[in-house]
């Protein structure tokens, strides 16, 4: 019997998702490889908040099955299902998806950061630096997978979207007890959360999720890239060196092709430094494809 067709009983369809800390979302694809529809859900850090996750999944699946012309009863139960997600690298997270009673044909998962270079380079040997709402580099050798930093929000996660809310956030407060000077990264700030005072600002952020703090990240970028902002440009250029010293380790161990991924990757870019922007490469695949490729590779070794 033909490979793709052992996936997924009497399904001709399989689905990769990409699970993020700000977004899932999810590709159908044909044995073919085509792309037929795509489906996006909340948040996804299985980490943080698993019953969520869980959902976001799920929810992202239905509209890309639904986007596909396959909204049809049983098709969950047909369909393959392969996922990628933000702290599924977590031993507790790990364990609980093992032992997850999922709604689909079959169901593997890895993290978030496999899938990407896995799709970026199409399994071949490679290195990806992801910048969204955290951030992380990693090398494919040989299909061995070596990671810099993605340690998460609480413990690391320099460079993203997050960890730029929160010294953005953290620099306003400071200002506004007279510990650091005045900057209008200050006004934006404060102007973005309508907080009138730093009690406002506190009570709006005291007990966020990192989603909340990268909804900053593009405020801070605009203002460090007119020069509006001196300590905007300081906290983006801070990011960036750092995620220049993980891409580099991450170069080490492969043959010194980069794909950039993430939704800050983008805008963080001109702010790399040269010998980490001459390395960059196109992706030749997303992250949803990646994770396909991932149940493929897992399915060879059954």
């Amino acid at each position: 019997m033909d490979e793709d067709k052992q996936l997924g009983s009497d399904s001709q369809y399989y689905v990769g998702v990409d699970g993020g800390g700000t977004k899932c979302r999810a590709q159908v694809f044909d044995f073919q490889g085509q792309c037929l529809g795509t489906g996006v859900g909340g948040p996804a850090n299985i980490a943080r908040e698993p019953d969520g996750a869980l959902h976001s999944l799920v929810e992202s699946v239905t509209a890309a099955l639904a986007d596909a012309g396959l909204a049809e009863p049983g098709q969950f139960e047909r369909t393959p299902v392969a996922a990628g997600l933000a702290g599924a690298n977590v031993p507790s997270a790990n364990a609980m998806l093992s032992h997850w009673q999922h709604p689909f044909y079959s169901f593997c998962f890895t993290s978030d950061l496999h899938t990407a270079i896995l799709g970026a380079h199409l399994g071949r040997n490679g290195a990806v630096l992801i910048t969204g709402t955290g951030s992380c580099a990693a090398a494919l050798h040989d299909g061995k997978l070596i990671q810099s930093g993605g340690h998460g929000f609480q413990l690391g996660d320099k460079g993203s979207g997050a960890w730029l809310g929160r010294q953005a956030a953290s620099y306003t407060l400071e200002a506004m007890d007279g510990v650091v000077g005045n900057d209008p990264l200050v006004d934006a700030v404060l102007q973005h959360y309508q907080a009138e005072d730093s009690a406002d600002l506190v009570n709006l952020l005291n007990l966020a999720a990192p989603a909340q703090f990268a909804e900053l990240a593009p405020l801070v970028l605009q203002l460090a890239q007119t020069g509006n902002s001196e300590v905007a440009g300081t906290l983006v250029q801070s990011g960036a060196d750092y995620l220049s010293e993980i891409a580099r380790r991450a170069l080490l161990h492969c043959e010194g092709k980069l794909v950039l991924a993430g939704g800050l990757a983008e805008k963080i870019q001109p702010w790399l430094a040269d010998d980490v922007l001459k390395a960059i490469v196109e992706a030749q695949s997303g992250p949803e494809w990646g994770a396909v490729l991932y149940m493929k590779s897992c399915r060879k070794a059954c």
